[in-house]
């Protein structure tokens, strides 16, 4: 569901983006869900989409949109996903869902108290999402995969309002993937795996950057293929028709179940 990350670019936001960042992290907000129907989506309403998978997620288990859902999280299958398993974990603390990832997780690059301690349990709740898609995964291709074969994080500019943790096998093979800005959301350090989160401090590069700088990282890098680092620069089309045969490649590693 959290389909294309939004980056613009802008020099001047640079020096102030981490202060303004931690400003609003002082008094978080629980989120406010308004209804999601014809008469209230606005143009900005595919970014609040999630909203109402956090706040009542049993009205979505029988259509498919909620896989499974406890106190704590929510995770789903994402509705545009980049690769063959795509999740997504929608943490449920309503005073952290509205804020951004380097607020709300990383204990070292925030001033909210209990920040660690929401870490550590966010992790255990990673390793068992981890779990379902590793069964996801032998389930669609008959073969035994590993936590090797996921990647587990965030993006670094979200393009969706509430909290969400991706949980993405490595394979980038999905027909939705369509564009570099799709590829590079998933493959450079645009996006932050969870294990960084806990230890990323505030001179990292794409907090003091800010958004603006997050967004240049996704959109000028080159294209390198994941697997064999390939350079393909800006040629996506090349990029796509090799991806189908690396894809072929890995799984023909796979040991069958």
């Amino acid at each position: 569901m959290a389909d294309p990350n939004s980056p613009e670019m802008s020099s001047g936001v640079k020096r102030n983006a981490f202060s303004v960042l931690m400003a609003t992290a002082k008094k978080p907000k629980p989120a406010h869900v308004e209804p999601l129907n014809k008469s209230t989506q606005g143009p900005y309403s595919f970014r609040d989409a999630l909203a109402p998978l956090v706040q009542n997620p049993e009205s979505f288990v029988k259509s498919g949109e909620v896989i499974k859902y406890t106190d704590d999280y929510v995770l789903i299958p994402d509705k545009f996903p980049k690769a063959s398993v795509h999740l997504l974990i929608l943490p449920r603390d309503l005073t952290r869902t509205r804020l951004h990832p380097f607020q709300a997780l990383c204990p070292n690059a925030t001033k909210i108290i209990g920040t660690k301690d929401y870490y550590d349990k966010m992790s255990k709740i990673v390793r068992e999402c981890e779990d379902y898609a590793i069964k996801q995964l032998e389930d669609l291709h008959k073969r035994k995969f590993t936590v090797e074969d996921l990647k587990v994080g965030i993006h670094s500019t979200p393009s969706m309002s509430n909290l969400h943790i991706h949980v993405i096998s490595v394979d980038n093979y999905s027909e939705k993937l369509k564009n570099k800005k799709h590829y590079n959301s998933f493959n450079t350090p645009f996006f932050v795996s969870f294990d960084e989160l806990g230890t990323i401090t505030t001179d990292d590069a794409r907090i003091k950057g800010g958004p603006m700088y997050c967004a240049q990282i996704a959109s000028k890098g080159d294209l390198i293929c994941w697997r064999c680092e390939k350079n393909f620069q800006n040629q996506f089309k090349k990029l796509k028709d090799h991806l189908e045969e690396e894809f072929a490649l890995w799984k023909k590693e796979k040991a069958a179940t």
